[in-house]
């Protein structure tokens, strides 16, 4: 039997040792502070019994007129039994008993899990605290209202059922009101009427459909419905993983963990799991995705993981004397723990690969991505190669896996611009940065300087080359990014050798002059503004920045030295926007050298390094936040205005 109880002095061992079990060492408090919050009167320490053993806590600062979680710590073995859950629910109930109007708290930022917890709760977003668990590591505020005024004051809430298929067993059930989705949408009662829970059971909730605008349709009405459109977006999110907290995730572990099997399929019928061994893990599952039928699809590799979250249209569940007893009893509950729909604006997708061992931006820096997003008004989804067919779903595309005109992200970028999509890299970016014959071409026909450049082929003489370039020089595929595909040359043997080699599968190579800096620039230019600045210096006892022969893990890269715009000299900064006028108005990253007063373009990227501690060190996250307000701006933009292909200059 679990009890929760007021902390006493007796306590504080268990305390001490549960602080050192539940949280990195950065984030732990000290003895002194335990013993205080167990002191305080402007503190409460509660302890979660189970069976006379104490496995939880949760230490609340008591304020005039609120609450303030400062931290809910469970023991490992008892996570996943739904214990956060009841800590929680003592901690509203103990708020209410307080008449506290609000509960506040910190959660980490990046944990996406964690934050989707708390929403199931009824908290929402207020701001980020930069720095709040460390340099870099910033912790997002929440809170949860206790004094808003009951949504039906006058009787008993009007439970609508909206279908788009007959179900005649549903219309033997008193509490509810089962309507067409047609009739939902024009009959005007359902307009003005209030107090109306809509619970949607219509056949499909893919985009576009009828299901899915009965949703959207109840969301813009202001009435609680079930699901709402943010639960449904959930259902085709590819990283559906990430919204699953560390208890649903420990829950799962446990309850599965006997299984032999490799893949599992579990059912919940109105928030209930047929096979009653399974019922807190379905319970658990249904409070982060709640839709009247759903399906639940595992695999388990070295660890089960939950791969798929499926709505059943109600047509194709058996009905039989459970699903009605389980239908009627749903119904009949008084409150419905619904998520807040998210007034998101528009949509975004994020390009990603997660099996690419050196991407544009690293982890941190793609959560980052995704908060800024959903502050600047995107629902905001990580999509993969395969979610082609899932594009018109968005307003805009935002890649953030390596480019190539040869593969399936210059595909996505032109059928997304196709659609309508706002999209970053555009296809034209990716064309013409991409190619390093455009670049030559273009850069000085804009009297950008460059290192010397020609253009040889198969029918170049060596003399040719060495009369017009001196060793060592650089040879360069047409279309090489990110220091692969380039070569340095020291004589004509080796020369001679590189060419070979590069011939096979390019007719036309460049060679350049060799320029020997132990630093290049790399200026972030967005909108045609300079956005921030770095000097990636050349890998360990190699010639570029990046070292793909490194033997050592170490030695693969350079050091990154961020910074400010405003210490960049301007002839760098200056030349770095004109060499990318010639490429758009896109986010672009140019790698540039310094020598003697001159400023040599290496190269124009269309998808630079947005890395978490390296490009982001000066502005944190007002860099990743400028970036989706510039996709923001674009989309109003674009709105507003006929879209035209500009010609070229």
């Amino acid at each position: 039997m679990n009890r929760l109880r007021r902390a006493t002095l007796d306590d504080f061992p268990f305390l001490i040792e549960l602080e050192n079990d539940s949280f990195e060492e950065s984030r732990r408090v000290d003895k002194k502070s335990i013993k205080n919050s167990l002191d305080s009167k402007g503190q409460e320490v509660w302890i979660l019994d189970c069976d006379g053993v104490s496995v939880a806590s949760t230490t609340l600062f008591i304020y005039s007129k609120s609450i303030r979680i400062y931290s809910i710590a469970v023991k490992e073995p008892f996570r996943g039994h739904s214990i956060g859950k009841q800590m929680m629910e003592h901690i509203i109930q103990r708020s209410k008993e307080l008449g506290s109007a609000k509960i506040t708290l910190e959660a980490d930022a990046m944990n996406l899990g964690l934050i989707h917890w708390y929403e199931s709760f009824g908290f929402r977003g207020d701001y980020e605290i930069a720095d709040f668990y460390g340099p870099g590591r910033p912790a997002f505020r929440m809170f949860l209202e206790l004094t808003q005024k009951p949504k039906f004051k006058k009787g008993k809430p009007l439970n609508l059922v909206v279908v788009d298929q007959v179900v005649p067993w549903l219309e033997t059930i008193d509490s509810i009101k089962v309507v067409r989705a047609e009739e939902y949408f024009t009959n005007e009662k359902f307009t003005v009427e209030k107090g109306i829970r809509v619970f949607n059971m219509c056949s499909s909730y893919s985009y576009q459909s009828i299901g899915y605008y009965v949703s959207l349709l109840a969301s813009a009405r202001n009435q609680h419905v079930i699901p709402n459109v943010a639960t449904i977006k959930d259902f085709s999110d590819s990283k559906i993983t990430e919204l699953i907290g560390e208890e649903e995730d420990d829950l799962m572990q446990k309850s599965l963990g006997s299984i032999r099997e490799k893949e599992v399929v579990l059912h919940v019928f109105f928030g209930i799991t047929t096979a009653k061994k399974y019922s807190k893990l379905g319970k658990s599952l249904y409070r982060l995705f709640q839709a009247p039928l759903l399906e639940f699809y595992f695999e388990k590799t070295d660890r089960w993981n939950l791969k798929r979250v499926s709505p059943l249209p109600i047509v194709e569940v058996d009905n039989d004397e459970s699903l009605f007893e389980y239908a009627r009893s749903y119904f009949t509950q008084r409150r419905f723990t619904v998520g807040r729909f998210k007034d998101y604006k528009y949509d975004l997708a994020i390009l990603i690969d997660p099996n690419e061992k050196t991407p544009p931006s690293n982890r941190i820096a793609l959560g980052k991505f995704k908060l800024a997003a959903q502050k600047n008004g995107f629902y905001t989804e990580f999509i993969t190669k395969d979610d082609f067919q899932r594009l018109n779903e968005f307003d805009a595309l935002f890649i953030r896996t390596t480019t190539n005109v040869n593969d399936y992200t210059y595909q996505f970028a032109r059928y997304a611009y196709a659609e309508g999509l706002v999209v970053i890299d555009d296809p034209w970016s990716i064309l013409k940065c991409s190619n390093k014959l455009f670049f030559a071409e273009s850069m000085k026909r804009e009297s950008v300087l460059t290192p010397k450049s020609i253009v040889i082929s198969k029918y170049t003489e060596t003399s040719s080359i060495t009369s017009q370039l001196n060793f060592p020089m650089v040879l360069k595929e047409p279309d090489s990014s990110f220091s692969l595909g380039v070569f340095k040359v020291n004589d004509c043997v080796e020369l001679e050798k590189t060419l070979s080699y590069l011939f096979e599968t390019s007719e036309l190579v460049i060679a350049q002059e060799f320029i020997k800096s132990s630093f290049d620039w790399r200026i972030g230019v967005l909108d045609n503004k300079p956005l921030f600045a770095c000097k990636y210096f050349m890998a360990k006892n190699h010639w570029q920045i990046l070292n793909w022969k490194a033997k050592k893990k170490r030695d693969f890269e350079g050091n990154v030295e961020t910074l400010c715009v405003e210490n960049v000299p301007k002839n760098v900064l200056s030349t770095a926007v004109k060499a990318c006028s010639v490429m758009g108005d896109g986010f672009y990253g140019v790698d540039l050298k310094e020598i003697d007063g001159k400023v040599y373009v290496i190269e124009v990227n269309d998808n630079p390094n947005v890395d978490y501690h390296h490009e982001d060190i000066v502005l944190g996250d007002e860099l990743y936040s400028t970036i989706m307000k510039s996709l923001f701006r674009r989309i109003e933009s674009q709105r507003s205005h006929k879209r035209t292909i500009s010609k070229e200059k």
